[in-house]
């Protein structure tokens, strides 16, 4: 393991296994391995006197802290315990010779990575990162849970700054890559869509040559697929709506239920319906990609429907709840310009007794173009029609300006935000809420589904 990670060994038996590799002091128990990771408001090397406290524990520590280093505590030395704990990653990775498939994006990796594993893991044991662990600590501690016992790992891959993506690729090595999207995510720091393409093109490129087995799934309708395209040696596989894809669909049926709909690939036994729980033709091409991979991997088309429709949606993403009447989409996980164009889009196409009703808080990392980006979706909420906007956060007056007045009410916290749109909701109505996560609009869900069922009328609860 020291030499995994270019590290020392220092006061431990070179003998001694290794349970487990852990970033949690509070969770450390004999035959871990710790590693103190360094965050914005702790660093783990302030633990380590409870962690040496625990028998049979050895620890990934910083040289500039070895001074400070409990005697008793059994340690590998390296110069940065977060680039050491990826190396260690890595090393263990290279054990295995099951297929990876690694899944990028600009929107929808979360979700897609889900829809993979539903339509895998009924055939076979796989890995899949937990939540959304797809950064150099997250990919690191999914890598490190491969157990010989799995038959294949999906993982996802995220960036929000230049140069992030390519070191996590090579990290997982995988075989299969998705990229769901290409749009306007961390303009910040990518500044335009080339930046963004450029960094998410990293997949496609460093995936292994066809003859290798390498295997590039994307939307064919994307008017980056071409580009993306050409940056691969692998077998590129389109998967999208039109007629430039290899795996097409048609919507069938939208509802509250999820949506249904039909398939045309490259293999006839895949042909058919398929349903997902989740609402919005956004979510089709997602599911589209599960497919596909899952053909890849062997899976029986069969054995991939009743995945598909067993599964469930990470939480804070375009989840459906209904509370005294009211359907709310909660979307409150993260939010870019085209995810929330997609959740707008979503709202008008869902069948509504009521009024349709938006809340719309900031979007995060857009730099120069947040501006810009706040008031498109703001003309977008007006044109669709809906009958009330709201709008919280730094751009909301921004947002509530590009919508019209008479329309749209701006908010400068959640808490005001919630009192009003608690008092304007009636049974009947849908309500979609869209953010980046550090708005903390979750919280205003919340309330309202405390809340909701206790205002109105209780023949209401259950409508729709």
């Amino acid at each position: 393991m020291a030499a995994a990670c270019g590290g020392e060994l220092r006061n431990g038996s070179p003998t001694q296994d290794v349970l487990r590799v852990i970033t949690d002091s509070r969770e450390v128990r004999a035959g871990d391995l710790f590693v103190p990771l360094k965050g914005e408001r702790f660093d783990g090397h302030d633990f380590l006197t409870r962690v040496a406290a625990k028998p049979g524990v050895m620890a990934l520590v910083a040289r500039s802290r070895l001074p400070e280093i409990p005697r008793e505590l059994s340690v590998v030395v390296v110069d940065d315990p977060r680039r050491a704990y990826g190396e260690l990653a890595g090393f263990y990775r290279r054990e295995f010779g099951l297929p990876m498939v690694c899944v990028g994006g600009s929107n929808g990796k979360t979700t897609t990575k889900e829809l993979i594993a539903s339509t895998v893991e009924s055939t076979w044991p796989i890995l899949k990162s937990e939540a959304s662990f797809n950064n150099d600590v997250g990919v690191p501690a999914t890598l490190l849970r491969l157990e010989s016992r799995h038959c294949a790992a999906v993982l996802e891959a995220g960036t929000n700054h230049p140069g992030e993506l390519a070191p996590l690729v090579r990290l997982i090595g995988p075989s299969i890559g998705v990229i769901t999207s290409i749009g306007r995510e961390h303009l910040e720091f990518f500044g335009d869509l080339k930046g963004v393409l450029q960094e998410e093109g990293w997949l496609a490129e460093l995936l292994p040559p066809a003859e290798q087995g390498g295997v590039l799934v994307l939307d064919g309708s994307s008017p980056w697929a071409g580009e993306l395209a050409g940056r691969s040696r692998a077998r590129v596989v389109r998967a999208g709506f039109g007629p430039l894809n290899d795996w097409t669909a048609g919507i069938r049926a939208l509802d509250w239920s999820g949506t249904t709909f039909s398939v045309r690939s490259p293999r006839s036994e895949w042909d058919g319906e398929y349903t997902i729980i989740l609402p919005g033709r956004h979510s089709v091409p997602n599911a589209l990609y599960a497919l596909a991979v899952a053909c890849e991997l062997g899976v029986e088309p069969t054995a991939a429907r009743d995945g598909l429709a067993a599964f469930q949606p990470a939480p804070r993403r375009l989840n459906v709840q209904a509370a005294g009447g009211v359907h709310i989409l909660d979307d409150t996980y993260n939010a870019n310009a085209d995810s929330v164009l997609a959740a707008l889009q979503t709202l008008s196409d869902l069948p509504c007794a009521g009024r349709r009703v938006a809340v719309l808080g900031d979007m995060a990392e857009l730099g120069p173009h947040a501006e810009t980006a706040h008031a498109e979706v703001g003309k977008a909420a007006a044109r669709f029609g809906f009958e009330a906007v709201f709008t919280v956060g730094r751009y909301s007056a921004i947002t509530a300006g590009a919508a019209g007045q008479g329309l749209a009410s701006a908010f400068a916290d959640v808490e005001a935000a919630t009192a009003t749109v608690l008092e304007e909701l009636r049974a009947g109505d849908t309500l979609l809420v869209k953010a980046s996560r550090s708005s903390g609009l979750e919280k205003l869900v919340d309330i309202l589904l405390e809340q909701l069922d206790v205002r109105m009328d209780p023949q209401f609860s259950d409508a729709l």
